[in-house]
């Protein structure tokens, strides 16, 4: 028997999350929202606020506060706890390499690749709210990297 479009997406999916994906692949933009989930976690754990250390970090508060939305939905919607690896460490986790594919997929406003990031991972009702909120993130990051010149 043939598997679906869907088996088959999902089993090449995996495939690839087996593999450790490395960090110095990802556009700036990417490197960014990897790194601020990281620096989220790392801050939740000390019980701090990362809004501050990110605003100084991109120059702008606006896109500190739409990354750490970004996290938030994140961390809502997804369906198991979020695995990151630590600040330094230049491996991405799966949860980390799949994050880094939306934030392509939403610098390009491209809801079919949005959606095959995360297809039969995050249930669909959740989708809008995580692109929504990479499109808003990505798009004030983009902003703060061509105003600052970082």
């Amino acid at each position: 028997m043939q598997p679906s479009n869907a088996q088959a997406n999902l089993h090449s999916q995996i495939k690839a999350l087996a593999r450790p994906q490395d960090m110095r692949g990802l556009s700036i933009t990417g490197l960014h929202v990897v790194m601020a989930i990281r620096l989220c976690a790392a801050f939740d754990r000390a019980g701090r606020d990362p809004v501050p250390d990110l605003a100084a970090r991109y120059r702008s508060v606006e896109a500190a506060c739409a990354v750490d939305g970004l996290v938030r939905t994140v961390k809502h919607c997804w369906p198991e706890p979020f695995m990151v690896n630590r600040p330094c460490c230049l491996a991405m986790t799966g949860d980390e390499a799949t994050l880094a594919h939306m934030t392509r997929a939403a610098m390009a406003a491209d809801r079919d690749e949005f959606a095959r990031a995360i297809e039969g991972f995050v249930p669909i009702e959740r989708h809008e709210a995580l692109f929504s909120a990479a499109v808003h993130a990505t798009a004030l990051l983009l902003t703060a990297h061509d105003l600052n010149g970082t």
